[in-house]
């Protein structure tokens, strides 16, 4: 049994944020979504080793060493081992003047140097990483300089089916792990020309590849304690120079046509923070898994599991991770996208009583191919648009607290048949949940349309709230509407505009408001007229 397999299955199974928690590196880039889970899983599983294998030196003893030493080089080979694996080969440490020299080497756990997995070399994917060298340097006090200089590379063959090479040109990360933090303090990372070649054959899809492009990352972490013994993390994460091409053939009988496209964009940012991330007991966890590598001793040691578990709960208090990215263009088979800047926000609690998810995305500046949106409807087209809601009023540390207590490894299904209808009225003690639109809009020269307002909603009731809608414009639509051509389909479109002004609202700078209630029983007014009486 493979040990990091049944980490990332178990952490993927709890839906655990790692990149938030662990990643002073680069645990938030992806493949591209035409890779096999295969591919996808590769590159997150080497990367994740690197980090891993950093961060585990939170078992390290305290006491500091002057100098390194031969029985320093042995802890830390066992400190080393206890969470990544006592395969012999996999790591090695060694004790030069003031500095460890850590190398981490995958080679025996996928079978040997040319990196095919056992125990059928034949069958199996070829994987293959270029050995991680690290250097380490007590600096006293339970804290650590550890650096890491040089290129990456990985690869994946599959015979026919997969063939995937990654590399990162020049890799530099520097960092000061704590083991009070079980994390870095700070860490700064530095890519030069990060790029993955990939080629598939798929036998239903036909040929496809894909080529990934990134001319300079940089990133950055600092961590601290939190109050409630847990650590609060931030991450920058700098992209300059983005670019990826996918291509698939046509198929033979002749229903897929080739595709051919591209996306680029100029740079990036993404930004991640958690707050009272239970590091230390994920690290713990981790451990669990590395001595426990196989389904048997995981079911025979599950009151030990559910111990780790309850202590990593709630993951952490809060969560909050932010991209933008500016100068998009994207290639399609119909011609060229683009947009000026896109940024998506996402704002969730852990696994706590107060739950929350929160989540916004803004687009602005967009481009189309040319002749694809006709002259008449230019003014028509939105320049930004931002949607924003929260959903709340859930609970979340109740339900898993439950789940965790009722879980029993040793049946087929670990909880009980319909177990869901157990945890839902958990996860709702009202019966409901809120909905905040907060701030949206939609705009451009022409017109400017906003709305914001709340709900609550549930399986079993009714949905209730109330929601503001303001706009200028609307003359200005009318006109175009009225001018569109006939073929468009908009002749209706008038008398909707017509109706929607004769319920609103002028307001003083001239906009127009509508105020839209929804009351139990189904009862909908808009600036206090009923619906339901207008025929």
């Amino acid at each position: 049994m493979n040990f990091r397999a049944t980490i990332s299955d178990f952490l993927t199974e709890i839906n655990f944020p790692a990149a938030v928690l662990f990643s002073p590196n680069l645990c938030h880039l992806q493949q591209p979504d035409s890779a096999s889970t295969f591919a996808k899983e590769i590159p997150m599983k080497i990367n994740s080793g690197l980090l891993l294998s950093i961060a585990l030196l939170s078992g390290i003893s305290s006491t500091a060493f002057a100098a390194a030493t031969e029985e320093g080089a042995k802890h830390l080979t066992k400190v080393l081992q206890s969470y990544l694996t006592d395969t012999e080969g996999v790591v090695n440490v060694s004790a030069d003047g003031d500095v460890y020299n850590v190398k981490l080497d995958v080679a025996p756990l996928t079978g040997g140097k040319d990196g095919s997995a056992a125990p059928n070399p034949t069958d199996a994917p070829k994987f293959t990483l270029a050995p991680i060298e690290l250097e380490l340097t007590d600096e006293g006090d339970g804290k650590w300089q550890v650096k890491h200089t040089g290129p990456i590379e990985f690869s994946v063959e599959n015979k026919d089916e997969l063939s995937l090479n990654g590399k990162f040109e020049a890799y530099e990360m520097t960092g000061v792990f704590d083991e009070k933090l079980a994390t870095f303090s700070t860490s700064k990372t530095e890519i030069k020309n990060f790029t993955v070649d990939e080629k598939m054959n798929d036998p239903a899809q036909g040929p496809q590849s894909a080529k990934i492009a990134v001319v300079s990352i940089t990133q950055d972490q600092t961590a601290a304690a939190n109050a409630a013994g847990g650590v609060d993390i931030t991450n920058k994460l700098t992209l300059e120079g983005l670019s990826e091409n996918i291509a698939s053939a046509a198929s033979a009988d002749g229903s897929k046509p080739a595709v051919n496209g591209s996306m680029t964009a100029d740079s990036g940012i993404y930004e991640t923070a958690a707050k009272n991330a239970k590091v230390k007991s994920i690290l713990d966890l981790v451990a669990f898994f590395v001595s426990h590598q196989s389904k048997e001793k995981i079911i025979k040691s599950q009151a030990d599991l559910k111990t780790i578990l309850a202590a990593v709960l709630p993951v952490f208090d809060n969560a909050t991770s932010t991209g933008t990215f500016k100068k998009v263009s994207v290639l399609s088979p119909v011609g060229q996208f683009g947009f000026d800047a896109a940024s998506a926000t996402v704002d969730m609690n852990g696994a706590v009583k107060d739950g929350k998810f929160h989540e916004k995305l803004s687009l602005s500046g967009p481009s189309f191919p040319a002749g694809l949106v006709p002259a008449w409807a230019t003014k028509l087209v939105p320049q930004a648009f931002t949607v924003d809601f929260t959903v709340s009023g859930f609970d979340v540390a109740a339900p898993a607290q439950i789940a965790l207590d009722k879980m029993d490894l040793t049946k087929d299904n670990p909880w009980p048949d319909n177990f869901e209808q157990v945890l839902l009225p958990v996860f709702m003690p009202k019966g409901t949940v809120d909905i905040t639109m907060n701030p949206t809009s939609v705009s451009n020269d022409t017109y400017n349309v906003k709305a914001e307002g709340s709900m609550t909603a549930g399986p079993a009731a009714m949905p209730t709230g109330q929601a503001t809608v303001t706009a200028k414009g609307l003359d200005d639509i009318m006109k175009l509407v009225q001018a569109a051509p006939p073929e468009a389909g908009l002749q209706s479109g008038t008398a909707m505009i017509i109706a929607a002004k004769g319920l609103s609202k002028t307001e003083a700078d001239g906009s127009l408001s509508w105020k839209i209630e929804a009351a139990a029983g189904g009862k909908i007014t808009v600036n206090g007229t009923d619906l339901s009486t207008i025929k």
